[in-house]
């Protein structure tokens, strides 16, 4: 999603193009071709949906689809790791000596010998060994000896609090690794490496014994999350190319290098009596910030130009600012901008990791939108700003001005993405859910504002229905196809809705499925998308997301006659339920006919929505179809007579459910029929001015004094190396309204579902919690 903490971009005149930059502007860096890449994978007939949180975790009501736990984020990221790479082959490859300048191994060759972390292994539990394997305090010298420009930094209680707010856990790895001596506990910001330490070999993420690298385990499945979790943090809250972590478990040791394709993890290494894990921090700590993973085309700003981009962007004077370069769209010059530090999220790092932010455009002195996302590679998939090009040239409407775009130059093979490359090594075992990405940056003209912020329910719907009309420019004019509209892909600017985010676009040129998995908003897609594995996405899809933009905003953000249970069922079976929308567009059930109080329009327009949608998913009998043919011969033959009785068998065949459906799905593609409903109910009067207030909703928790484990504990937790069961004597409120959660109407299945089980119960508590 594009869009700024308060405001998002939108379009202008483009007549603001920006000029060269100044002499001090990096240039662009040297363009290193892609290595040899893994065999193309398998074909497939079609994209299937990923049900990863990406796609499930903004708009969802539903707790149990946000990435609650270490074991969740493990499960989603299993499909993603690589190995076992032979771990002198990881170091030749990642840290390759003859690309570290004035390399020095003499204090590795004669430093390292067997039995060196023997204090390390001689410790009685995991938080005894942080301090003789990271400090130089102890009587042997251990790991910082081998790397003395990097501060090894015991960090086990000290959560990062600053920089990993939106995770439902506690990030605080067990050992922080830093290129200075001046940080202590967790700064995720700065980190160079993250080392995580288990005592007990069940909790070991990995195995080598198996066609599966993954653990299969409870245990091992929530270390893979909580080093994913670190791995999210990192890749997040920095501008990285890539990441190294590193994993003990007991006297064994493995290293990962993390990337947005997935990562890929060494040998073990029994790093008591074999040199590669010193080896590996004696190169790391000489590498050049390119191999350590840093990201060398954006770099710090002077105190002058983050001052002046701190005024300008309203952000603290404790916001760290960055300078980044990007070539203009007419090849005029780069543009220079002023960004701030990126924010982690708490999903696992694998996809397209998309941050968007206002963004201080220093020559001109203004405000743009700046956007950085490592797109999908594949022949077929446009980058965005080539897409934007385009909807440009074809004089699509209600769109923004891409004035600079392109995929990020690297100076080392190192800074390319790896995984994919990897994938299909003779040592890995099998992956198929591995893409190539490639880091791509565009710039947008002007900032705008969320749509969830609207002005008034009028304003709503009127930039639903602008941002129709860019759909339907593109896909007429420019023979583009957006398949993403969505809640936060609709912005706002000058009253004028914006369509953006174009980058699962498709040309409507190309036949069949681009990648492996069809990604989108899972709130948002049609009927037909999220019950069919396999559907082809077409024009009617988006045309029904319209519904879903609308319904989902304006349940969420006016007032409505349902109280916080109704408003939690209804949202949770129609946005969360998937398959379910089929039924309640025919239903409409928990939505009462006037729902929205004082806008009988707003009503009136939802109703007719889900009708005219409706008639793709209704189940028309041979028997019915035959009728209605012979309805249709009867009135053909007596055309010309147009009695009574002509008139009554038309009327009787109207209503028919066949004759419905077939007028009904002649219009379910055109664009103009949908934006002829929303310009209908915008002519008629009596809109009021009602800004947006977000309106609560009952999350759903475990069942209150159940015995859980971390793996399912969906409270926030301190990420502990124990993994001991803990009981939940009390679940509290998650709003001010003195709402319990929805814990009394819900079980737990193995996989950690959660599976409503007595949703007839919640009406009970209506009469506690109405307004």
């Amino acid at each position: 999603m594009l869009f700024a903490p308060d405001t998002v971009e939108g379009p202008t005149d483009g007549t603001d193009t920006p000029a060269e930059g100044t002499d001090d502007t990096p240039a662009a860096l040297p363009i290193v071709p892609l290595p040899p890449l893994a065999p193309p994978p398998d074909p497939i007939f079609d994209t299937p949906f990923k049900y990863h949180t990406s796609t499930m975790l903004p708009f969802t009501t539903h707790t149990r689809y946000r990435v609650e736990t270490l074991n969740a984020m493990g499960y989603e990221m299993k499909d993603h790791i690589v190995g076992p790479m032979p771990v002198e082959d990881f170091l030749q490859e990642f840290l390759p000596t003859s690309q570290i300048p004035n390399y020095d191994a003499s204090s590795f060759t004669s430093g390292f010998a067997p039995g060196i972390f023997n204090s390390t292994l001689s410790a009685v539990d995991e938080q005894h060994a942080y301090q003789p394997f990271a400090s130089v305090s102890t009587s042997i010298n251990t790991m910082r000896s081998f790397a003395p420009q990097l501060s090894f930094i015991d960090s086990h209680n000290s959560a990062d609090m600053v920089n990993c707010s939106s995770f439902t856990f506690n990030v605080k790895p067990d050992v922080c690794v830093y290129a200075d001596a001046t940080s202590r506990g967790t700064d995720i910001s700065t980190a160079e490496i993250v080392i995580e330490f288990k005592w007990g070999y069940s909790h070991d993420a990995f195995r080598e014994d198996s066609d599966n690298i993954i653990s299969s385990t409870d245990n091992g499945m929530d270390t893979l999350g909580q080093i994913t979790s670190y791995a999210a943090a990192q890749l997040g809250a920095q501008y990285r190319s890539h990441a190294f972590s590193v994993l003990i478990v007991r006297d064994r040791a493995r290293i990962i290098r993390w990337d947005r394709e997935g990562a890929i993890v060494t040998s073990v290494i029994n790093y008591n009596t074999e040199p590669h894990l010193a080896d590996f921090f004696h190169c790391y700590a000489q590498a050049s910030p390119e191999l350590r993973g840093v990201d060398t085309s954006v770099s710090p700003a002077n105190a002058e130009e983050a001052a002046l981009a701190r005024l300008r962007l309203k952000l603290p004077d404790s916001t760290r600012m960055f300078k980044v370069s990007i070539p203009v769209v007419d090849g005029s010059g780069m543009l220079t901008l002023i960004i701030p530090q990126p924010v982690a999220y708490g999903i696992p790092p694998v996809g397209r990791g998309t941050r968007t932010c206002p963004a201080y455009d220093i020559l001109n002195d203004k405000v743009v939108m700046f956007k950085d996302s490592w797109r999908v590679t594949l022949p077929d998939v446009l980058p965005e700003g080539e897409t934007y090009k385009l909807l440009k040239s074809h004089g699509v409407r209600n769109i923004a001005t891409c004035v600079a775009f392109h995929d990020v130059p690297r100076s080392i093979t190192q800074q390319i993405t790896q995984t994919f490359r990897f994938s299909r090594s003779a040592w890995a075992r099998p992956m198929l859910k591995i893409t190539l990405h490639t880091l791509h940056r565009l710039v947008l003209n002007i900032v705008g504002v969320k749509l969830v912020k609207f002005s008034s329910s009028h304003q709503l719907v009127q930039s639903i229905r602008d941002a129709l009309i860019a759909h339907k420019d593109a896909y007429e004019l420019a023979k583009i196809l957006h398949r993403d509209l969505s809640v936060g892909n609709i912005v706002v600017f000058e009253g004028v809705g914006i369509l953006i985010d174009w980058d699962l676009a498709k040309l409507i040129t190309i036949q069949g499925p681009r990648q492996r998995n069809r990604t989108g908003t899972w709130q948002f897609m049609s009927a037909y998308l999220t019950a069919q594995i396999h559907a082809v996405h077409t024009v009617a899809d988006d045309l029904e997301s319209s519904l879903y933009v609308l319904l989902w905003t304006a349940l969420k953000f006016t007032v409505t006659t349902l109280d916080i249970v109704d408003r939690t069922l209804l949202m949770t079976q129609v946005f969360d339920g998937g398959s379910s929308k089929e039924g309640w567009l025919f239903s409409r059930t928990n939505l009462p006919r006037n729902a929205f109080v004082g806008r009988k329009s707003l009503d009136d327009l939802v109703d007719e929505l889900c009708v005219f949608f409706s008639h793709r998913y209704s189940k028309v009998t041979a028997k019915a179809i035959a009728t209605l043919e012979a309805l249709q011969l009867e009135l053909e033959a007596e055309s010309a007579v147009k009695g009574r009785l002509y008139m009554a068998v038309q009327a009787f065949r109207d209503e028919t459910v066949a004759y419905k459906k077939e007028m009904g799905m002649k219009l379910v593609h055109s664009h103009d029929a949908v934006i002829e409903l929303y310009d209908k109910y915008l002519q008629a009067p009596g809109w009021p001015e009602d800004p947006a207030v977000e309106q609560a909703v009952l999350p759903i928790k475990p069942a209150a004094g159940r015995m859980i484990t971390k793996s399912i504990l969906s409270a926030r937790v301190d990420v502990t190396p124990t993994g001991k069961k803990r009981k939940l004597d009390d679940i509290e409120s998650d709003d001010h309204s003195g709402a319990p959660s929805l814990h009394s109407v819900s079980s737990e299945v193995g996989d950690g579902t959660l599976l409503g089980t007595g949703l007839d119960d919640l009406k009970h508590l209506q009469s506690r919690f109405s307004p």
